[in-house]
């Protein structure tokens, strides 16, 4: 069986879980959606910048690793009583074969 570029990118959705999916509109709907677009095309700029920047702080003071879930599965671990949920590991696992192929 071969899988093509389309199958795998509909498996790593379908593997990615429930998505909303929109219908792709026509060539000629995408034209004339584009025309209207650039018609009304225009910029703002907001004073949100000191918004983003606080949030952005914010963001970078969370540490990467959460040490406490780090220690609590190594306790796990080692006590004998960690229990991974087999049906995530596989579709973790078929993921990152499917976006290794098709990356």
């Amino acid at each position: 069986m071969k899988i093509d570029k389309d199958k795998q990118l509909q498996l790593l959705q379908n593997l990615s879980g429930p998505s909303s999916t929109k219908a792709k509109p026509d060539a000629s709907q995408t034209a004339a959606q584009g025309a209207a677009d650039a018609a009304s095309d225009k910029v703002e700029l907001s004073g949100s910048t000191s918004e983003v920047a606080r949030l952005k702080a914010k963001a970078d003071a969370i540490p990467a690793v959460d040490e406490d879930k780090v220690a609590s599965v190594k306790q796990a671990l080692e006590s004998g009583t960690y229990n991974a949920n087999g049906q995530l590991v596989a579709r973790s696992m078929l993921k990152s074969q499917l976006l290794d192929q098709i990356f």
